[in-house]
C-alpha cells in the first residue's frame, strides 16, 4: 500500500439522499482521516448500502458534496460486480485496467495468492463458490492499491481464515495512512473503530 500524506482523505458535507422521493439521509457529514476505520451500522433499509454506493459515485446525491481530495478508492459491494464469464485473473485484470492502474501480472497473482485463489487463476468466476467469489472481490483491494476502501458487508460468505485475512488487510491499510469505510451488521472488532449508526436520528 502506497503511503499517503496526513491530510483528510475524504470529506462528505451536507449529504442528502432520497429513495423513491423519500428522504433517507439528511445533512450527513463525515471526515475520514488517515488510519480511520469507520463502521456504518443500522437495520435493513436504513441506508448503509445506499450511502456506500453514493460515496463510490454509483448513485448521485440529492444535495451535498463528496470530496476524495484526489485520493483513490476501491469499492467492493455486496454484489462484487465480477463477470461470471471471465476467469478470476481476467476479472482482476479488467478491474485494474478500468481504474487506469498499470498493475503487473506478478502483482495480480500475488493478490490472488494472498486470498488463496492462485490455483483458481484460470477458473471462470461463475464456477466458484460464494466464498471464493467474495475472496476474488476482496483481492481487487490489493490489486487496485487504493487509499480508501469502501466495503459493503464484506464478511458475507467468508470463512474464518478469510475473515482473519480481511482484518489483517484492514489493519495494514490503516498502518500506511489509508482508511476503510465498512457497512456491516457484524463488527470487525478492530481497535479504534468509529461507529456511525444510521438508525439514530
Amino acid at each position: 500500500m502506497a503511503q499517503v500524506n496526513s491530510s483528510t482523505l475524504l470529506q462528505v458535507s451536507g449529504l442528502e439522499i432520497e429513495v423513491a422521493e423519500r428522504p433517507l439521509l439528511t445533512n450527513f457529514n463525515l471526515n475520514v482521516e488517515p488510519g480511520a476505520l469507520i463502521e456504518i451500522k443500522g437495520p435493513n433499509g436504513s441506508g448503509k448500502t445506499t450511502l456506500l454506493r453514493h460515496l463510490a459515485g454509483i448513485r448521485r446525491a440529492h444535495k451535498g458534496s463528496i470530496d476524495f481530495r484526489d485520493h483513490s478508492f476501491a469499492y467492493v459491494g455486496q454484489k462484487t460486480g465480477l463477470n461470471v464469464s471471465l476467469t478470476v485473473y481476467e476479472n482482476l485484470r479488467w478491474l485494474t485496467r478500468n481504474a487506469d492502474r498499470n498493475t503487473s501480472e506478478l502483482e495480480l497473482i500475488r493478490a490472488l495468492s494472498d486470498l488463496g485463489l492462485k490455483s483458481r487463476r484460470d477458473t471462470l468466476v461463475g464456477a466458484l463458490s460464494a466464498g471464493q467469489v467474495r475472496r476474488c472481490g476482496l483481492a481487487s483491494l490489493l490489486a487496485l492499491d487504493a487509499n480508501i476502501w469502501l466495503l459493503d458487508e464484506p464478511l458475507t460468505s467468508l470463512d474464518e481464515s478469510a475473515i482473519d485475512w480481511l482484518k489483517g488487510a484492514i489493519t495494514s491499510q490503516r498502518a500506511t495512512n489509508g482508511a476503510a469505510i465498512v457497512a456491516t451488521h457484524a463488527t470487525l472488532g478492530l481497535p479504534e473503530t468509529v461507529t456511525i449508526d444510521l438508525n439514530v436520528s
